[in-house]
């Protein structure tokens, strides 16, 4: 599972500081249960006064899992593996800390400006996967929302929003015994493990694999209501609006990162509804939207309602994006949304 907030920090960190002295280092290998050197491991160095000084250095591992980072400066740090697309999971957040790893410092000082660590990466998280259905119609929920919370303490919680259009999940979960709650739009919560225990305790051991079927049901609110595209009906529901500008899978070189989103207005629209992600950006290569999740700001998390045919914001880090808009007639029924747009910024 990829949190909103783990994308937007490992989008926004370098892997090196512009070093003041290079001599500042730790040298370490991150290694598996079998002792094991682990490739490509971000391993980053949070330093005490994060706070004060807002940069903490980071490296990969090789294929060895050996690495170095450079610091730059005397300080205590606090190492942190990360390899969340394979399931281990960044240990600075408090729901996904492994209770059986000890917490890893070490200090530069100018007497002493290296150090040497070995870095256990520990057990990979379980896993929830299986597909939200609609109890109605059977259809796919292509926007499902997952929560889940620590039992014994309820206020360390976690979770990720999953978009498939087939409503297929597979999400990570912590290492110890947590609630579950798993909600859409339009429809009432699914708890637990079979939809009905609220305060039902659930644990899914180190690597292991739970299938978790669900069939949401539908609130009142949404019972007469198209909640799929499969729904909806060209003479019921307004058309899709065409997309103009920017072209689909445009890359972006600009700072700061000022989007316009134009598109055709829809007769017979009232307003309209913009929906924007943001995707994966940890491999600057890839040309693809990994994993979305809703792009937030002050003002909203979602789509975001537009009266006219334009909206503008500024996107939130170096990696892909995507958007796409529907309209609304004046009797609030959604139209067709557009098929996804995406675009790239590459600084």
């Amino acid at each position: 599972m990829r949190c909103a907030l783990l994308i937007l920090l490992l989008a926004s960190l370098s892997i090196s500081v512009h070093a003041q002295n290079p001599d500042f280092r730790i040298i370490g290998r991150v290694f598996d249960e079998s002792n094991h050197g682990v490739e490509r491991v971000r391993v980053c160095a949070l330093p005490i006064d994060y706070a004060q000084a807002p940069q903490m250095p980071c490296a990969f591992s090789d294929p060895n899992g050996n690495f170095v980072i450079v610091t730059g400066r005397p300080s205590q740090y606090r190492i942190l593996p990360d390899k969340s697309p394979a399931g281990y999971h960044w240990q600075r957040e408090e729901f996904w800390r492994n209770p059986t790893l000890s917490l890893l410092d070490v200090t530069l000082t100018e007497r002493n400006p290296s150090a040497s660590v070995s870095v256990p990466l520990g057990e990979k998280n379980g896993l929830l996967t299986g597909r939200v259905v609609d109890a109605s119609t059977g259809l796919p929920i292509e926007n499902v929302k997952f929560t889940m919370c620590h039992v014994a303490n309820p206020r360390i919680c976690g979770g990720t929003i999953v978009k498939n259009p087939d409503g297929v999940f597979s999400v990570d979960t912590p290492h110890v015994p947590f609630t579950l709650k798993i909600s859409a739009n339009g429809y009432e919560d699914w708890w637990g493990p079979n939809g009905a225990g609220r305060s039902s305790a659930m644990t899914v051991a180190a690597g292991a694999r739970i299938e978790l079927p669900c069939v949401l049901k539908r609130n009142q609110s949404a019972a007469n209501r198209a909640l799929s595209e499969a729904e909806k009906q060209p003479l019921k529901n307004l058309p899709a609006p065409l997309l103009l500008s920017p072209a689909d899978r445009v890359e972006f070189s600009i700072y700061p990162r000022h989007t316009r989103l134009e598109w055709q207005a829809v007769e017979n629209a009232n307003y309209y509804f913009v929906e924007i992600d943001m995707c994966d950006g940890r491999n600057r290569a890839l040309r693809e939207c990994i994993d979305p999740l809703p792009f937030s700001t002050a003002q909203y998390v979602g789509p975001v309602k537009v009266q006219g045919t334009s909206y503008e914001f500024d996107f939130v880090g170096r990696q892909p994006g995507r958007w796409r808009v529907w309209a609304v007639d004046n009797k609030g029924v959604e139209g067709f949304k557009s098929a996804w747009r995406v675009f790239f910024y590459l600084k």
